[in-house]
């Protein structure tokens, strides 16, 4: 029978897992993640299992989960863990699973519950990629919560609850994945348009896979947009719009955006937009087909 008795000091932890000796004590102390032998003298003694726990927190947080969420996830027996594995993708019973967690969300923002909000969007996380977890889950109930907010005080109570739920899980998600050297994104909207969710989901899209993005978000004046570009020298510049009115004021003011690459989109913009900007492209579909866009109007600068 094997030994499984602790061998391992905080530090050797911390050495083979990159996490701070800190924060080992911190997960140790707020959710038991790890669970050290103790010497005759009172000092911890970690075994290979914790570092396996840590490893595992460590991606789960990557991902975008909250560090409850991902302690009480790293925990749970491994049959329960195996059922939120990734769903394969194309089958129909990946269908009926995405239209549950559709269905799951939906009810949760409904009831203005954050915390059952939180954990289907940590589930959506463990079992779809960015990009699809946003296509197939998020937005679509982001865009049914938002129908007909303009005419009831519910739902704009509703979206208004959405929104300040799902923004931090995205921002967390555009922090989480770091960007490759030399290929930079400027992302913003123009100056009178409020709605930024649609551009942060695809911010952090960008970045899961691998640009380095600085997001300015809502409501940026087109003079700052065009000092960002001075400024942060991105390679293309990202500009959604969800009202057609905000889009036209923004071309009306002639941006300038120097040799970048040039990306609009949401429902503001249309195709014939892209004559107005040099450099620019139009992305139409899904969000996970934002990368290819990105690196079309990369293409498209260099040829200009």
């Amino acid at each position: 029978m094997p030994d499984d008795r602790g061998a391992l000091r905080i530090g050797e932890v911390a050495r083979r897992t990159g996490v701070a000796v800190a924060t080992l004590r911190a997960w140790e102390r707020r959710y038991d993640l790890l669970d050290p032998d103790r010497t005759e003298g009172g000092h911890r003694l970690y075994r290979e299992s914790d570092v396996q726990r840590v490893k595992a927190m460590s991606r789960l947080l990557a991902d975008g989960w909250s560090a409850a969420a991902a302690a009480r996830e790293v925990l749970r027996e491994p049959a329960t863990v195996t059922t939120l594995r990734p769903i394969s993708g194309g089958g129909e019973g990946d269908t009926d699973a995405a239209t549950a967690l559709i269905d799951r969300l939906d009810a949760a923002i409904d009831g203005f519950d954050g915390p059952s909000a939180d954990l289907v969007v940590d589930d959506v996380l463990a079992r779809l990629e960015v990009p699809r977890a946003l296509d197939e889950v998020i937005l679509p109930v982001l865009r049914k919560v938002g129908e007909g907010w303009q005419d009831d005080p519910r739902v704009i109570a509703r979206e208004h609850f959405a929104t300040n739920t799902l923004r931090p899980r995205l921002q967390r998600l555009l922090r989480a994945t770091g960007g490759v050297a030399g290929r930079t994104l400027l992302a913003a909207t123009p100056e009178a348009e409020e709605h930024d969710l649609g551009l942060l989901a695809s911010a952090a899209v960008a970045a899961h896979a691998g640009w380095k993005v600085h997001f300015l978000g809502s409501r940026t004046p087109t003079a700052a947009i065009e000092r960002g570009v001075v400024q942060l020298g991105p390679e293309v510049v990202l500009v959604g719009a969800v009202f057609p009115t905000h889009a036209q004021a923004f071309l009306a003011d002639r941006p300038d955006f120097g040799s970048a690459g040039v990306v609009i989109g949401g429902p503001g913009f249309s195709p014939r937009d892209t004559q107005r900007l040099t450099n620019a492209v139009l992305h139409e579909g899904d969000i996970a087909d934002l990368p290819a866009t990105l690196e079309r109007a990369l293409a498209v600068s260099q040829v200009g």
